[in-house]
């Protein structure tokens, strides 16, 4: 795999959480990711496969948007695996959220699918000092 595959399958994966989220479409976010997915949202739970993404997903409440979402870093980590990293913006009703977001992408029974998610939100300090700025590229 190429980097040029790689960004393309994750901006198709990318464009069909966003719809499917949008949407509020709980199955379609789930066959987004791998049966045995290890999942860390915006709360402290690990949930696993199918079903904790789901159970995720149902718990958030309805009033939470994604706004807007980074071009994220790619690494590929073997073949038919990536790595993506970046920034998405999320609103909880009239409160906007970044959080830093980082999947594992691993291509399975001739798809690709998130293997691993990991969200962490960007804390606004105090003094209205964001805590995760966006990195140079070294």
């Amino acid at each position: 795999m190429d980097m040029n595959e790689a960004a393309g399958t994750a901006a198709v994966l990318r464009a069909a959480w966003a719809k499917a989220f949008a949407a509020r479409d709980l199955d379609a976010l789930a066959a987004l990711y791998a049966p045995d997915v290890l999942f860390f949202g915006s709360t402290p739970e690990l949930f696993r496969g199918h079903a904790g993404v789901h159970a995720y997903f149902a718990g958030l409440s309805p009033d939470v948007a994604l706004e807007a979402f980074e071009e994220p870093e790619l690494v590929c980590v073997a073949p038919g695996v990536f790595a993506t990293a970046g920034f998405w913006r999320f609103r909880f009703g009239a409160e906007p959220r970044r959080y830093r977001l980082t999947w594992v992408v691993a291509l399975r029974d001739g798809g690709w699918f998130i293997a691993q998610h990991h969200a962490a939100r960007c804390d606004i300090q105090a003094a209205g000092v964001q805590t995760c700025a966006k990195v140079a590229k070294n």
